[in-house]
């Protein structure tokens, strides 16, 4: 089984889609959850967002993964409207698998995401701090503080 980590982001509904999300995760894996974080949305004019991070062990390929969270968020009511910079009922995005490190078309393990934005690399933190990124090998919570000072 591998140690794996979702972020979770809603600006439509954000306290009540969070909470279907978090349930509709459960459903599948035995989750544990950072704290709800309240941001503000980046990259377009949009209603704040709440974020969070999921964390959990599974056997499934990353591949498969991707698939199970499509199936959630779809379930929720996101579209491909919701795609990229805009509001969205629900988005889970799949930002570390263990050690692995992938990199696809529009799929990169770990995230490139983790080391840019506070939204996801705070939430991580708070439940994976003690982890090291597997490419850079430095711990989340050190990362944190560099972004931070930034």
């Amino acid at each position: 089984m591998d140690q794996v980590f979702v972020s979770i982001g809603s600006n439509i509904n954000p306290k009540e889609n969070i909470a279907i999300s978090k349930e509709l995760l459960n459903e599948h894996f035995d989750c544990t959850f950072s704290s709800n974080y309240e941001t503000i949305a980046e990259g377009f004019k949009g209603n704040d967002f709440i974020n969070c991070v999921a964390g959990f062990k599974t056997t499934l390929l990353p591949s498969e993964l991707r698939k199970t969270l499509k199936q959630i968020e779809y379930s929720m009511g996101r579209t491909e409207i919701q795609a990229g910079m805009a509001n969205r009922v629900i988005d889970l995005d799949l930002i570390l698998y263990g050690e692995k490190v992938i990199k696809q078309d529009n799929f990169d393990i770990p995230s490139n995401d983790i080391e840019k934005y506070l939204f996801i690399l705070e939430p991580l933190s708070e439940i994976a701090g003690e982890l090291f990124h597997p490419v850079s090998k430095v711990s989340f919570a050190e990362l944190l503080k560099q972004l931070k000072a930034d």
